[in-house]
């Protein structure tokens, strides 16, 4: 599949570029946690496999959207708050979807440490919800930054200032 961008500045298909690579390795994981979640068909064996190798890949995922994140708020929030603010609105809102995914992911992490074939597969289903949750808030995530937040930054923000983006994000979050 060839990769569309829906925005002209670089800045902007930066950020796409990386919603698309984040979203491959989110297809890695998530159907892993749905299984754990949803499926009473598999042995405990299979929930408990499956339940390690979600906590390894949702480690892997880790660092690259941390990463991408940081860059949002070290960048691009701070150049639309100059014309629109965050008391309230688009930007307060996707940073606070920041916290509630990183809510999630710790939330999963934290209860999945140690030992875990202490855990029932009930709690590993328990605790796969975590993922499940990270994965939908994620998805909506990008699709209201993609649909709200960066027209604001096409729109608002001079060449200038698109150009200071993009040396500012012109990094690999990988």
């Amino acid at each position: 599949m060839v990769a569309r961008f829906k925005f002209d500045i670089p800045a902007l298909r930066v950020l796409e570029n990386e919603h698309q690579l984040l979203t491959h390795l989110m297809s890695e994981w998530h159907p892993l946690a749905r299984r754990i979640v949803e499926d009473n068909q598999i042995s405990e064996n299979e929930v408990r496999e499956s339940f390690i190798n979600l906590r390894k890949k949702l480690i892997k995922f880790i660092d690259p959207l941390k990463n991408h994140t940081d860059k949002e708020e070290k960048f691009v929030f701070p150049a639309l708050t100059k014309y629109v603010g965050n008391e309230q609105g688009p930007v307060l809102a996707i940073e606070e979807e920041h916290d509630d995914i990183d809510a999630y992911i710790g939330h999963f992490l934290h209860h999945s440490r140690g030992n875990n074939m202490d855990l029932t597969v009930e709690d590993m289903r328990n605790i796969a919800q975590d993922a499940c949750e990270a994965y939908e808030v994620i998805t909506f995530h990008f699709i209201k930054e993609e649909s709200i937040i960066f027209p604001m930054v096409q729109s608002i923000l001079k060449p200038k200032e698109h150009y200071n983006l993009l040396e500012s994000l012109y990094d690999s979050i990988i």
